[in-house]
């Protein structure tokens, strides 16, 4: 997806709606494109993220001082590879303020990195607002308005979005176990899904993945080019 390494920032403003699940696709998107991501997990004690990719992935408490230095310090102090990090909703806030105090994005510039922001919009205004006032921080590459069609959106259908399609409840417990791997099912490996939910996982993928590969040609929305033309509706 990116030629430069790349900081990849995945949050929201509301709570429970596939921040993670994007996060650990994206990761695997990129293992499978030849890259390296380092992982860093903010939702402190749980580590959500980081139960799936235990050998990459580094846990910051965001609540605390140190665990919002060990973020910044730690993408800034080993540079050339790219790094996803997982917001919960309740950092969301604080990363940004954060980022904003220390100058984090212009850091990131001068270190050779870019910054994508995908922002899972949620149904509710608030969450529209919260994602139309984040496509204008300034320092960010690439804002990624995020539908989940599991959870509905408002965010408009006439604007651009990359779209995670409904995924049935079954599926979702099955691949929501820390032993389950994207990447090797991807690479043909059904790790025991039945027939008929191995063909719906392969179409959700399909279109994730695709809508991933389809990034890297854009510009970020709002003063940056035009708004990505991932998905209509």
């Amino acid at each position: 997806m990116a030629t430069s390494p790349t900081v990849h920032v995945v949050c929201s403003d509301q709570h429970r709606n596939g921040k993670t699940l994007l996060a650990r696709v994206l990761v695997d998107f990129l293992v499978l494109d030849g890259r390296d991501p380092f992982c860093i997990d903010t939702d402190a004690p749980d580590g959500p993220l980081r139960s799936f990719f235990p050998g990459r992935t580094a846990l910051a408490d965001f609540a605390a001082i140190r665990g919002q230095m060990k973020l910044f310090d730690t993408i800034l102090a080993s540079p050339g590879r790219d790094y996803v990090i997982d917001l919960p909703a309740r950092h969301t806030e604080r990363f940004f303020q954060a980022a904003r105090d220390l100058d984090f994005f212009a850091e990131c510039k001068k270190t050779g990195y870019r910054v994508f922001v995908f922002f899972i919009v949620d149904n509710s205004f608030t969450s529209l607002k919260a994602a139309y006032a984040l496509r204008e921080e300034k320092g960010i590459d690439l804002f990624i308005p995020v539908r989940n069609m599991m959870v509905r959106s408002n965010w408009p259908e006439n604007e651009g979005a990359l779209t995670i399609p409904f995924l049935a409840a079954p599926i979702a417990s099955a691949i929501s176990n820390r032993r389950f791997s994207l990447r090797e099912f991807v690479n043909g490996d059904p790790q025991g899904l039945a027939p008929d939910m191995v063909v719906l996982l392969q179409t959700f993928l399909y279109e994730v993945l695709n809508s991933l590969s389809g990034l890297e040609p854009m510009r970020a929305i709002s003063g940056k080019g035009p708004p990505p033309q991932l998905d209509q509706g």
